[in-house]
Order: C-alpha cells, then structure tokens, then sequence
C-alpha cells in the first residue's frame, strides 16, 4: 500500500490481503468483543522465543510447545514453517528463520500505517480481499480504503478469518486469478 501510494507509477494494479491502511492495536481485536484475533502476535513471538530449541527432537514436538500459545493448528502450522533444522539429520539443532528479536523489538512499528504523503492516492486497480471472520477489514475502514485507493474492490471470503488465503485457498486463488485476469490478459 505504501508503495502504492508513494510510487504509483511503478504499479500497475495492487492486492491488498485482509489488512486495511489503519493503525492496529497492541492487544486485543478492533471491536468490543472477546476476539483477540487482531494482535495477537506478541504472544506469538514470546511463545516462540521461549522455546527450548535445544529440547526439540521433531517438529511434533515444537507444535506441542506452542500448542497453549498458539491454539489454531493453521496458526502453528504458518509459524513453524519458519522454524528449520541446521546440520545433517537428527544431529542438526534447531533455529527460526524469522529474526524473533527484531519481530518483537519493531512490532509496533509492524501494526501501524505511516501517513502517506498529503494528496496521495493510487487509481489503479486494486483488490481487497478479507476474511468475512477476520477483524482486520471493518466497515468503518472502508472510506479511508476508497479515499487511498478509489479503485477498490473489495470481496469478503465465507468462513475464513485473517488467515483467508490458508482457511479458504481454492477461493482465495480463484479470485485472485479473474482480477490478476483482467488487469493483465
């Protein structure tokens, strides 16, 4: 998005995945319920800093280590495709792709959207898919989303939350591929 709006020239349309140009909250989900769906990833860095790489023997056994963190087996899953065995074998330890320190040093900065520049928008093409379940992409985001990107269309997925393109892929790909199909035949 950011590029988008400072450099539009180098874009020919955008895909925006169930985030909206808004800053997100530390904690908590964007709406008065109980969902913590919208930042929990504090907790999600702290889990897997506080693993014992050392202990681990399987990556069963690192799904187990996050398992109370981390309910969401999908959830899990996406996290420990960053974790990788270095070394040959089972003699190899283990270690996480994803700089957790630099993760949770800058997650506010993460969560947030800076100011674009004043005036700025992109009009070319854009879709904006969300999960109907997910808290990222609200009604009251909309006029901002239009004001950025006056070109916005916007389709909400059935049964998917933030997670969209991992809870409901084949729907997910499909729309992507009839936009990219009509931006670029």
């Amino acid at each position: 998005m950011q590029l988008a709006l400072r450099r539009p020239e180098l874009l020919r349309a955008l895909v925006v995945v169930d985030i909206a140009p808004v800053e997100y909250p530390l904690q908590g989900g964007r709406t008065d319920d109980e969902d913590e769906e919208a930042s929990p990833f504090g907790a999600y860095i702290d889990a897997m800093r506080a693993m014992d790489l050392d202990a681990l023997t399987s990556r069963d056994d690192a799904d187990q280590a996050l398992r109370a963190a981390v309910p969401s087996r999908m959830v899990r899953s996406f996290l420990l495709q960053s974790l990788v065995r270095e070394g040959v074998g089972t003699n190899g330890g283990w270690r996480w792709r994803l700089n957790l320190d630099l993760l949770d040093r800058d997650l506010g900065e993460l969560r947030g959207f800076p100011a674009p520049p004043a005036g700025a928008s992109f009009d070319g093409p854009v879709l904006w898919i969300a999960g109907v379940n997910s808290t990222y992409v609200l009604p009251e985001d909309r006029p901002h989303m239009d004001a950025l990107f006056p070109s916005t269309r916007l389709v909400k997925i059935k049964d998917a939350g933030h997670w969209v393109h991992s809870e409901q892929p084949e729907v997910f790909l499909e729309t992507l591929r009839r936009f990219l199909g009509r931006v670029e035949p």
